[in-house]
């Protein structure tokens, strides 16, 4: 397994990937305006990138689009003088295929102005230059990733209240997670070092608070990992996944992911120590970084080892990923992700409940919402066939070799302190699964209107319409990568995965770029 070194200090010194902008500290005064949305963005806009460029003005007369106007006063094209520069080709490329999408979705979710403006701000200067190369074929080492088909690099995500109407303000919580590239090399560049950049003055913007203690569950699980590596470095054949909480407020909080890399052939020993492999079916090991993390872990993680043991083990449950907040070790959870080759509903009901360890009446009643939800996404399912169906990808985007070409479910179990149990949440992979982009967004809305939230018919389709307009929703699957349903403190929510298919050859505005490159 190779190791590719990052000149980090080199990477965020060029400004045709990331923009040059001072140390800033946490932003805490409202910068004035004239009140207007125009006024509003210009305000945050200046207060972001200060001096640091020269920013342009925007026409009185200029009128954005519905559901767009955060990003059409940044960078629109059509304006005739930008609000934000342009740092490179590169970033333009991934600015219209990955941050218009945010865009929409942030104003869809009727957050703030201001925070709309400082989210896209953060998202122009420190997000495009770790989309990597503008080409699958450009990459190097393994091209594909994890999470989406076409190859995007980057996954947005709802948290979808039950009670809130979507009209409402602050309505949903948007997210993202990205697989950071290198913006020339091409290579995968490791979390930490991605993490610890954007946790600095620098790097943050002001936006993103560093906490005394919030890195020292990062420390301890990338030292158990892989104790010979470091945050200069990355595994070839491990995912390093850095994840943005964007809240309402406009603060960022921050997750990190590793999916480790598959064992090395019988027979062949790696040079690079991994003390657990993605697909391990012995979680042992584990017991340690338990103790390491907080001694209270162990209770929950035994739990889940005893499970997979035994009544995981004729689905071959494997461990596959490890995650965590960005945060005291008090306020933090620690989750691990587990792949299983069964698909029955009684099973993913067993699997979400440890074989009825975790019990109670709110368990219960997810169970319930749980068992309506399945019905609603894969309605051909009943008891005399009751397995999940793999529907085949049309067309195949760029042919690229499928990550989750094998039907399986995948699960997080999330861990507290203090908690004896973990919580759970399933992964419907809808890209593999469902008919269409369309059917799933559909089968979601009418869940949620079943389970008692408000809203006016064809809210969630729209929405996603709107924020992925790149071609049909009713074409083929793939826009709609997963849909989660967890079990959490206060009961059980859903949870959609969305990708902008920005190397998708099906794409209306689907073009080669200039170069690999920028």
């Amino acid at each position: 397994m190779a190791l590719y070194t990052t000149d980090f200090q080199k990477l965020w010194r060029d400004g045709r990937f990331f923009a040059q902008i001072p140390v800033h500290s946490i932003l805490h005064d409202k910068a004035p305006s004239d009140g207007t949305l125009v006024g509003e963005v210009i305000a945050v806009a200046n207060q972001l990138v200060g001096g640091a460029y020269k920013l342009g003005n925007v026409s009185p007369s200029f009128k954005p689009s519905k559901d767009l106007e955060v990003f059409e006063v940044l960078t629109q094209a059509s304006i005739p003088i930008q609000i934000l520069p342009t740092l490179s080709e590169q970033s333009t490329y991934f600015w219209d295929r990955a941050a218009r999408p945010l865009a929409s979705q942030l104003a869809t979710a009727r957050y703030p102005i201001r925070s709309q403006a400082s989210h896209l701000v953060f998202w122009w200067a420190r997000i495009g230059g770790l989309m990597g190369v503008t080409s699958i074929e450009a990459r190097v080492g393994c091209q594909g990733t994890s999470a989406t088909t076409d190859g995007s690099n980057i996954e947005y995500s709802w948290s979808i209240p039950r009670t809130t109407d979507p009209l409402a303000d602050s309505n949903r919580k948007i997210r993202f997670s990205i697989d950071p590239y290198h913006p020339e090399q091409g290579h995968r560049i490791p979390g930490g070092g991605v993490l610890d950049y954007l946790l600095s003055d620098e790097g943050s913007l002001g936006l993103i608070q560093n906490e005394p203690g919030n890195k020292e569950w990062k420390r301890i699980i990338e030292q158990f990992l892989f104790p010979d590596v470091t945050s200069e470095e990355s595994l070839d054949g491990t995912t390093y996944g850095v994840a943005f909480d964007m809240t309402p407020s406009g603060a960022i909080g921050l997750k990190m992911y590793y999916v480790p890399p598959l064992p090395p052939p019988a027979g062949v020993e790696s040079k690079t120590r991994v003390t657990v492999y993605r697909r391990a079916a012995n979680l042992e090991p584990m017991m340690n970084l338990a103790y390491d993390l907080h001694p209270l872990l162990k209770a929950p993680f035994r739990a889940l080892i005893d499970y997979t043991n035994n009544e995981g083990k004729s689905g071959g449950m494997a461990f596959s990923i490890i995650a965590f907040d960005i945060a005291r070790p008090e306020k933090n959870r620690v989750k691990l992700y587990m792949k299983i080759d069964r698909t029955k509903l009684s099973d993913i009901i067993s699997d979400m409940t440890l074989g009825g360890r975790i019990t109670g009446p709110q368990i219960e009643d997810a169970m319930a919402n749980l068992t309506k939800f399945f019905k609603r996404l894969f309605p051909y399912v009943n008891d005399e066939d009751p397995e999940l169906k793999v529907l085949p990808l049309k067309p195949e985007p760029n042919g690229i070799i499928d990550p989750r070409k094998t039907l399986h479910m995948l699960y997080y179990y999330e861990f507290v302190i203090g908690e004896p149990l973990p919580y759970a949440k399933v992964y419907f992979f809808m890209d593999r699964l469902g008919t269409n982009d369309y059917e799933t967004a559909r089968a979601t809305e009418l869940f949620l209107r079943d389970a008692g939230k408000p809203g006016e018919e064809g809210w969630m389709v729209n929405g996603l319409a709107h924020a992925y307009s790149h071609r049909p929703l009713e074409a083929r699957t793939g826009i709609h990568t997963a849909v989660g349903f967890a079990t959490k403190p206060r009961g059980w929510e859903v949870i959609n995965y969305y990708t902008p298919e920005f190397f998708a050859t099906d794409r209306v505005d689907a073009k080669p770029a200039t170069n690999g490159h920028r």
